[in-house]
């Protein structure tokens, strides 16, 4: 019923680094981001969390099988690392790093392997900033400069009432919602309780908290704001963020594989987590990175709309612009995190070190899905950057490749 993933089979045992489950097994709700759990729960959530299907099409992106053994090397704090010293070194659970529709390297961890599908965190946003670019185009969302309580007009007297669509897209939306992992009394620290319970309840907590400050005038990373926006999505297009997802993006793009998206409570009144509750195997997360390096289109076919990734890879306001951040030299763009340079590389990046990185102008993109011991280490990111700097050097010194779609 499907096409072949790929031109040749590759080896599960190849690809495996081998690894069993880490002791401890998936856990329970409220214990998956343990470190004696998440390396088993991060690519299992569907064992502790209801999920809704993201159903594929029949047609797929055929992805080359890796013609040659790869080896890269990067320096870090003053010594050379290889990609074995890599993964262990940033508790990397998989690996794949593709050129064009070339995959280049592909490595599983941890017990994880190319079936397994990894909870996106926070890369799912940058899923749900392009399903919204899909309903704009599709006039379903009139301009991005509509205030967003126009659309959801239970958002009048919280920070949302005067925030457009842009200013939510560009976490600008001036809501006291707090990103502290480290304080169970943050903002954060109730959505993941509620999270934890499932029993529903998160759009509204994301929506009850007062503003700070006027919208549009500072980058302040929320949550709360993709929960938003996916509740927008939800009214604006009148179907399932999933059911929508699966229409408009899973099956043009060509996506190997079903998805999953957690719920926050189960049955039909669960909503998708817009906030970071996608379920993704390793080869279509990098099939959407493709997708994001090739301006939406796949195949002759124009899945997003053309130019949106343009527009929401680079910064578009002041508030949002590189350096301007409290992200070191990062920018923002629409659910994006944006890499200085002449290349306009760009990343989607969840806690717990998941990583979908894109080079457009070499055509390169890297997924990396992790278990750090917290939900940020600094040093493991910047490792993860050095990775990416120097692939995207390794790259550039390559022969060129005839162009893929």
């Amino acid at each position: 019923m499907r096409n072949i993933l790929m031109a040749g089979a590759v080896a599960l045992a190849a690809l495996s680094g081998g690894q069993a489950l880490a002791e401890g097994g998936v856990g329970v709700r409220g214990t998956w981001g343990d470190p004696q759990h998440s390396a088993a729960a991060f690519h299992n959530m569907e064992e502790l969390f209801p999920s809704r299907r993201i159903a594929p099409g029949d047609q797929t992106m055929a992805l080359k099988a890796p013609a040659a053994a790869f080896a890269a090397s990067y320096d870090f704090k003053g010594k050379t690392h290889d990609l074995d010293a890599f993964a262990a070194n940033t508790r990397t659970t998989g690996l794949l790093i593709m050129r064009g529709d070339q995959i280049l390297y592909e490595r599983y961890y941890q017990g994880s392997a190319p079936d397994s599908r990894f909870v996106s965190f926070s890369v799912g946003k940058s899923f749900v900033s392009s399903l919204i670019g899909i309903a704009l185009a599709e006039g379903k969302i009139r301009s991005l400069d509509d205030l967003i309580v126009s659309y959801l007009p239970e958002l009048k007297g919280g920070a949302y009432e005067t925030a457009t669509i842009r200013d939510v897209l560009e976490m600008s939306s001036g809501t006291s919602f707090n990103e502290e992992y480290t304080d169970a009394k943050s903002g954060i620290g109730g959505f993941i309780a509620l999270f934890d319970q499932n029993q529903g309840g998160l759009y509204d907590y994301s929506r009850k908290f007062k503003s700070a400050r006027k919208p549009g005038e500072k980058f302040n990373y929320a949550s709360a704001d993709t929960e938003i926006l996916g509740a927008l999505l939800a009214k604006a297009t009148g179907q399932r963020a999933a059911d929508y997802m699966s229409e408009k993006l899973w099956k043009p793009m060509g996506a190997e594989a079903e998805a999953r998206w957690i719920l926050d409570q189960p049955g039909d009144a669960g909503r998708e987590i817009a906030a970071g509750g996608l379920l993704i195997r390793l080869r279509d997360y990098a099939r959407f990175g493709h997708l994001a390096a090739h301006d939406g289109a796949v195949g002759g076919r124009q899945v997003l709309p053309k130019g949106w990734i343009a527009q929401a890879t680079q910064p578009q306001r002041p508030q949002v612009g590189y350096g301007k951040l409290s992200e070191g030299p990062l920018g923002y763009g629409y659910q994006w995190w944006l890499i200085p340079g002449a290349d306009r590389a760009f990343t989607g990046e969840g806690i717990y070190g998941q990583f979908l990185m894109v080079n457009p102008a070499l055509d390169l993109v890297m997924v990396k899905t992790s278990n750090w011991t917290g939900a940020w280490d600094a040093q493991m990111s910047a490792e993860t950057f050095a990775l990416f700097d120097a692939l995207s050097e390794k790259v550039r010194a390559m022969p060129a490749q005839p162009p893929t779609p």
